[in-house]
């Protein structure tokens, strides 16, 4: 297995992001840039950076997160789903997937907004003109919007290419690497795929940039980049820290998800209210009318999931499961999915299912700490250490174990499934495992989807539909392009 991702992720986790008392959330269009402005200021570039910020938090809630848990072993498709994203579910993807491009095109957008104020800090700064404290504070945001970049990049890499072998990476494909602000009708400039080396290199060499110029300190539920940023190292530096501490009172984890106050955050993308969210997660509960019994559930949780927690003991269990009696689309006894209730601050009346995302807590950098020790000779003690502590915040009265070997690791994938649900995390981490899978029975038989594409799907290790498709759009457009191996244009 690889180091990369969890050194990468680990990276990103560690360069963090501060709370501020007040900031301007006013935000340039999300799917464009206002080429008519510059930047010609401290203000400007702050500005800026304000509306790159609020733009992102379509990248990290909705189809970004729940996607990649539907098209792995997380969830079953009840039946009479009504097959929402069940192209992804049922692997019947073809390359003009709408998911799958707004992705692509949504990424790419941001990364363009990055490269346009990368592009005018560096401007900015070279005029010689801005006070010192002025010009540290626009050294800051150049750092930040490089972190920005590299973290789309990130996303692009583990959405559309293979898992990062260094013996492979200068044959398999990337994706385009672009960083500069150079908009144009001529097809013949547009680029062609990097090659995976290349893009990760971008990556790094994003967060060298960051490291060096993001120097404010972070604090719990922070909404911007900061400095709190090798992965044992880095996730050991977080945790040692103290700043971030684990959650272990069930009622407390519980409304911390709900109303988005969880001191274990460590970057949470703010919405302010009703009309600044992001995308929802309705799909896996589904009450339109706000009233008990209308509960209409798309996806439920596998039964091979619900019973990986100490469903007695285990806050967890508790604060994101709910059984409940379901009549439509089936009728009958169901464990639903409430990870996701919705911010009563976000919606005015009966719940969107929209939270803001938590896209960094420190109980992740528990996990990236003990897969890297177990990656490391005799590291396996180390390994069983961060497990222990995250599992005695997690579960009351547990018992410290000591694993090795196989069974360490095995116990690290499945606390993975554990603290990051429907996270987003599932299908990278198949991929870099070098793992298939085969769905499970199910909570019930009757009421989930049957089939060999839905309830009794299996996929082998490194399948090629991991790997999601390049919209057709771009191929159509972009003479440069290549597809990836599972599709054609369609």
């Amino acid at each position: 297995m690889t180091k990369i991702n969890i050194n990468i992720k680990a990276s990103l986790l560690a360069l963090l992001v501060a709370a501020v008392s007040s900031c301007n959330l006013d935000r340039f269009p999300d799917d464009a840039i206002n080429t008519e402005e510059s930047m010609e200021s401290l203000a400007d570039c702050k500005s800026f950076l304000n509306g790159l910020y609020s733009g992102m938090k379509y990248c990290f809630s909705g189809g970004f997160v729940y996607v990649p848990e539907l098209q792995a072993d997380s969830f079953h498709a009840v039946k009479n789903f009504g097959n929402f994203d069940g192209d992804f579910y049922s692997y019947q993807v073809t390359a003009s997937n709408s998911t799958a491009a707004d992705v692509w095109f949504g990424v790419y957008a941001y990364i363009g907004n990055a490269n346009f104020l990368i592009e005018g800090t560096q401007k900015l700064l070279s005029q010689g003109t801005l006070s010192e404290d002025d010009a540290v504070q626009v050294r800051q945001i150049y750092g930040e919007a490089s972190y920005i970049r590299a973290h789309m990049y990130l996303l692009l890499a583990q959405f559309f290419c293979e898992d990062y072998d260094p013996e492979t990476a200068s044959d398999k494909a990337g994706v385009p690497i672009v960083t500069k602000y150079d908009p144009t009708g001529d097809s013949s400039k547009y680029p062609a795929r990097n090659t995976l080396e290349e893009t990760y290199q971008q990556i790094v060499s994003d967060l060298n940039v960051a490291k060096e110029y993001v120097l404010s300190a972070g604090t719990p539920n922070s909404a911007y980049v900061t400095a709190d940023d090798e992965a044992l190292k880095s996730a050991k530096g977080l945790i040692d820290g103290g700043k971030y501490s684990l959650c272990s009172n069930a009622g407390t984890f519980a409304d911390g998800w709900k109303n988005d106050n969880l001191s274990e955050t460590i970057w949470q993308v703010a919405m302010t209210g009703p009309d600044d969210i992001g995308n929802s997660f309705r799909y896996f509960i589904y009450n339109t009318s706000g009233m008990i019994g209308d509960d209409n559930p798309q996806y439920v949780p596998e039964d091979w999931v619900l019973n990986l927690y100490d469903q007695s003991r285990d806050i967890r269990y508790s604060s994101w499961f709910s059984t409940r009696n379901i009549t439509t689309p089936v009728i009958g006894t169901l464990t639903l999915m409430v990870k996701y209730p919705g911010n009563p601050k976000l919606y005015s009346s009966v719940t969107n299912y929209v939270n803001q995302p938590k896209v960094f807590r420190i109980s992740e950098m528990y996990l990236i700490a003990a897969e890297a020790a177990a990656n490391k000779p005799g590291g396996e003690a180390v390994a069983s250490l961060y497990l222990n502590t995250l599992k005695s915040a997690r579960i009351n009265g547990w018992n410290e174990q000591e694993w090795s070997g196989s069974s360490l690791m095995n116990e690290i994938k499945e606390e993975r499934v554990r603290e990051l649900f429907c996270e987003g995390h599932r299908m990278n981490d198949l991929k870099r495992w070098h793992s298939g899978f085969k769905r499970s029975a199910g909570q019930n038989a009757s009421l989930v989807m049957p089939g060999d594409n839905y309830a009794g799907c299996s996929r082998p290790a490194d399948d090629p539909y991991f790997l999601w498709p390049i919209p057709t759009a771009e191929m159509e457009a972009n003479p440069q392009m290549t597809q990836n191996p599972a599709y054609t244009i369609n």
